[in-house]
């Protein structure tokens, strides 16, 4: 499950929201599914490219949560890269000429900062960054607060494969070493309950970013944690770096072995689990929770 997604569920179960969805495409199976599945939920079609069709968007609302996407690009002087920044500077100047109260952006830190330097130009981390400090830059027409959703568990579950010699053993592919430690997240159990809690304390939440995780774990504890659920073989493959063809995406992979996610932050984990009315998915949770027992075959 999206972020967005995660976050309209949450917040409809509340009941204190009416809420209106953006999508590209309100006649989608997509958009026609959700308002079926949630009564009463309003839909708009808007383009992040498009500040008017944003604007038309946002009439009326008091609160925005946006989610943006980073484009692979083939090197740092494609004109993609910055692309994501352009539209959360959208986002955010159409939420201001329209009189949005509140914007809560999904945002990352950033890793040049984290790394002192070491590793520039990692379009994921950068441009989200770029776009919250954008949003602090409008204190004054706008109050800004940020989740920062660092390692999905669906990033395994898209690297697996079946180990050809039995077509049973679940090998999860992926350039990471396997002592690695991530901060790892359940989008359609986690980000809405942070979203949920920064709105009902929005002083306490103001300009400050909000770290979506259980806690930090080994890829190697993640794989063992599916096999304990499922009770289905598997191990983890580390594949060279390298392999991957897009230069930002390497450095932020060695930039996370490095410095680690959330810059190795903790204290969030703690603050989770006393203030927040929400258990948390470990990772043995999260694969009970999925039910996935492998890739098709």
């Amino acid at each position: 499950m999206v972020p967005t997604a995660a976050v309209l569920s949450r917040l409809y179960a509340t009941g204190k929201y009416k809420i209106r969805a953006l999508t590209r495409d309100t006649s989608s199976n997509a958009a026609k599914s959700l308002v079926e599945k949630y009564p009463g939920v309003e839909l708009a079609s808007a383009s992040l490219s498009d500040i008017a069709s944003l604007r038309q968007a946002f009439k009326g609302a008091h609160i925005v949560f946006s989610v943006t996407y980073f484009h692979l690009a083939a090197n740092d002087r494609d004109v993609n890269y910055d692309k994501e920044y352009e539209h959360g500077k959208n986002i955010v100047d159409a939420a201001i000429a329209e009189g949005v109260e509140s914007l809560v952006f999904s945002s990352l830190d950033s890793l040049k900062a984290n790394s002192n330097g070491k590793y520039p130009g990692v379009m994921h981390f950068e441009s989200k960054h770029r776009v919250e400090e954008y949003i602090l830059s409008k204190a004054n027409q706008i109050r800004g607060y940020f989740v920062y959703v660092r390692f999905y568990f669906e990033n395994l579950i898209n690297s697996s494969r079946l180990l050809p010699e039995d077509s049973t053993t679940i090998e999860f592919v992926f350039p990471l070493k396997p002592t690695t430690e991530v901060p790892i997240v359940d989008t359609a159990n986690d980000v809405g309950a942070v979203v949920s809690y920064i709105l009902d304390h929005p002083e306490e939440s103001l300009g400050k970013a909000r770290e979506v995780s259980s806690g930090y774990y080994t890829i190697q504890e993640l794989v063992e944690a599916f096999t304990e659920a499922t009770g289905i073989p598997a191990r983890y493959v580390q594949i060279p770096v390298e392999q991957i063809s897009n230069d930002s995406l390497i450095r932020g992979l060695k930039g996370i072995e490095e410095f680690g996610g959330f810059n190795g932050r903790s204290k969030f984990i703690e603050r989770n689990k006393l203030l927040i009315d929400h258990k948390f998915a470990t990772p043995v949770k999260f694969w009970k929770n999925r039910r996935w027992t492998g890739p098709a075959q």
